[in-house]
């Protein structure tokens, strides 16, 4: 039995997936583990009764399981990497935090008015270290599944 999720419709158009991308990301946890769904498109401006009976918060994206429905994309991606481990796509817990410091570094630079205060070389070396990560471990990986 196809697993059920309400995801946000696109604005003007009921039929096709909307700019949420926590939906965006429970969809591609879906599709990348092959598990078998029914989407249904809320219009999140003008939502049904029973999609505000089975979710009060009203918020997408949620997910039916076992009958219940769940919302929160990290809970409901938590679920489906317990449910179907293969192919596993948590990050290891030793790359949790790489490029962590990249959104925050980037906004520091942003708002600095002064050129000589450090924030665009700290920006460039947090991009660095993201780079360097990626070469090592992402290539490594990517030969490894013979891509």
């Amino acid at each position: 039995m196809a697993l059920e999720i309400c995801a946000k419709a696109a604005a003007g158009a009921p039929d096709i997936l909307g700019d949420c991308p926590f939906t965006q990301r429970v969809l591609l946890t879906l599709e990348e583990k092959k598990v078998p769904f029914k989407a249904h498109y809320i219009n999140t401006r003008d939502k049904p009764q029973w999609f505000l009976e089975a979710n009060p918060e009203g918020k997408v994206p949620v997910m039916k399981f076992d009958d219940k429905w769940v919302p929160d994309s990290d809970v409901i991606v938590g679920i489906l990497e317990e449910k179907y481990p293969e192919p596993p796509l948590a990050t290891p817990p030793e790359f949790a935090s790489v490029g962590s410091k990249i959104f925050s570094t980037f906004v520091q630079f942003l708002k600095s008015k002064d050129p000589n205060d450090g924030t665009e070389q700290a920006l460039l070396q947090e991009l660095k270290a993201l780079d360097e990560h990626l070469k090592k471990h992402v290539l490594i990986s990517l030969e490894h599944r013979g891509i």
